[in-house]
């Protein structure tokens, strides 16, 4: 697959509404189940014009972060168009790998701790584009690839209705212990 990024955008272009525009911070946000709070974008006309360049991300196409948080993969599930911050953000242009297992792929340990060796000892590590090439993704069949990738959906996503519930009834303790001691 290929590994690149986009063409960079400068910050007096980005805008209040238009396409998204990721930045490495966004990624580890809704990788925690958040929303970033100030959100950017950049005209539809510059998205258009640079993705001309660059690319469109697609479905099953997986970002990852390069500085900051390294090594946290975001996967493009959605054709709604967005654009991304240009070497904080690498681009694995998926064409044959199962997306849900990529995405999978890249949170598990053994390619985590090959990012976080590659990245380098200076002030801030990188993961680059160059590294991005070198990571060893261990591919079993497309069927396996799905059955994977969707078995670790579906754990995450019963481990987010656990979550909810825990969340719910500590709320219920609360309010009980209030009106108990009130």
């Amino acid at each position: 697959m290929q590994v690149t990024s986009v063409k960079r955008v400068h910050q007096s272009d980005w805008a209040v509404s238009g396409v998204r525009f990721l930045r490495a911070r966004d990624i580890v946000a809704a990788s925690k189940g958040e929303e970033s709070t100030d959100l950017l974008y950049i005209s539809q006309m510059m998205y258009e014009q640079y993705s001309a360049l660059s690319g469109k991300v697609k479905v099953g196409d997986l970002l990852v972060t390069g500085v900051g948080s390294i090594g946290v993969p975001y996967l493009i599930n959605t054709e709604v168009p967005l654009y991304f911050k240009d070497g904080n953000i690498i681009w694995f242009r998926n064409e044959s790998i199962d997306g849900v297992f990529l995405y999978y792929s890249f949170s598990a340990q053994s390619i985590q701790r090959f990012i976080r060796l590659s990245a380098g000892t200076g002030t801030v590590g990188t993961y680059t584009i160059e590294t991005g090439r070198q990571t060893p993704v261990q591919l079993p069949s497309p069927d396996e690839q799905n059955m994977v990738g969707h078995l670790l959906a579906n754990v995450d996503h019963l481990i987010t209705l656990h979550q909810r519930e825990l969340e719910r009834l500590k709320n219920v303790k609360k309010a009980l212990l209030e009106k108990m001691f009130a």
